[in-house]
């Protein structure tokens, strides 16, 4: 057998082979573009804030979609990018066929917000703090406005379901320990129930009462010496510093800094890091006003958030 013979059958077995290959390859890809319509690569939770890119089984003639576009948005390749807290449907349709998937965005953090006081207070009584032998009242009266007459506890609500969306909008998770007025929750219940929701951190809105010549906004937290929460202290600092500082510089109010405070039924039963802010003083009537006005919680909301912007990018 001469060489040249050789390399003619050799060569003649590498068309063959190529022939089998390619037609193997055809035979995948027509198999691929027959096949029904689904995700190769998909997801179904995503963080706000956060982009996944999916696919499905086709190179061309996609068209995506979602069902939500507050929720999460897709781009023409199918690429997600999560905005808000909540649940969407994400579509790819090719062909006149069409399938979905169900993505669940979560909030970058989960944040708990707590509207001080309600309608009634409730002078029963209830422990300080886990194991405690000191009992005081469950839910406080709370103050009203000098110049609106509006009670402290249908200004924190205000301000607690705008902060809400406000929040919302900005890719958090919002729990709230109530959505109304007309509700009896204890102190050491709002706690409990803020610890049992999972919250990364927990925010607790108040408005001050005093002599009319008192102004300004102050954040309570536990101190490093809080026989139920001292680990809690260095964090709820963190969280109050932010807070107070951008909301005062928001509002321009007095920033009367961080009051640590030990004796507070709502803090102590707490498991996470939390913080108690008094917005201002409802019995200064500037501030007052300045509180009740669409403009003033609008700056307020903003102050609030941008704070919890401030210590969630610190951690």
């Amino acid at each position: 057998m001469t060489k040249k013979f050789i390399r003619m059958v050799r060569m003649l077995v590498f068309v063959l082979l190529c022939t089998i290959g390619a037609g193997s390859i055809s035979c995948e890809i027509q198999a691929a573009q027959t096949a029904p319509l689904a995700f190769t690569k998909k997801i179904t939770t995503l963080t706000a804030g956060k982009s996944y890119q999916m696919k499905v089984n086709r190179t061309s003639g996609v068209t995506w979609s979602v069902g939500n576009e507050k929720i999460a948005t897709v781009d023409e390749n199918g690429k997600v990018r999560a905005h808000r807290y909540g649940k969407t449907h994400v579509y790819a349709a090719c062909e006149g066929k069409k399938i979905k998937i169900l993505l669940q965005v979560k909030g970058k953090k989960v944040v708990g917000l707590d509207p001080g006081h309600q309608s009634r207070g409730d002078r029963s009584t209830e422990p300080n703090g886990p194991g405690s032998t000191t009992y005081k009242a469950k839910v406080a009266g709370g103050t009203r406005g000098t110049a609106s007459g509006k009670p402290e506890y249908q200004l924190t609500l205000e301000i607690a379901q705008k902060l809400k969306k406000e929040l919302w909008n900005r890719g958090y998770q919002v729990v709230m320990t109530r959505t109304q007025n007309d509700v009896n929750i204890s102190n050491k219940e709002r706690a409990l129930l803020m610890n049992d929701s999972g919250v990364d951190f927990c925010i607790r809105i108040h408005a001050d009462g005093a002599t009319a010549s008192a102004r300004g906004a102050t954040v309570l937290c536990p101190s490093s010496n809080n026989r139920y929460i001292s680990h809690l202290s260095e964090e709820s600092k963190k969280l109050s510093k932010a807070l107070i500082d951008n909301y005062c510089n928001q509002t321009k109010l007095r920033n009367r800094g961080i009051s640590y405070r030990d004796d507070l039924t709502g803090t102590n039963w707490s498991t996470v890091p939390t913080t108690l802010i008094e917005l201002g003083f409802m019995t200064n009537a500037t501030e007052d006003r300045f509180m009740a006005s669409k403009e003033g919680q609008q700056k307020m909301v903003l102050g609030l958030a941008n704070g919890v912007d401030a210590y969630c990018i610190s951690k």
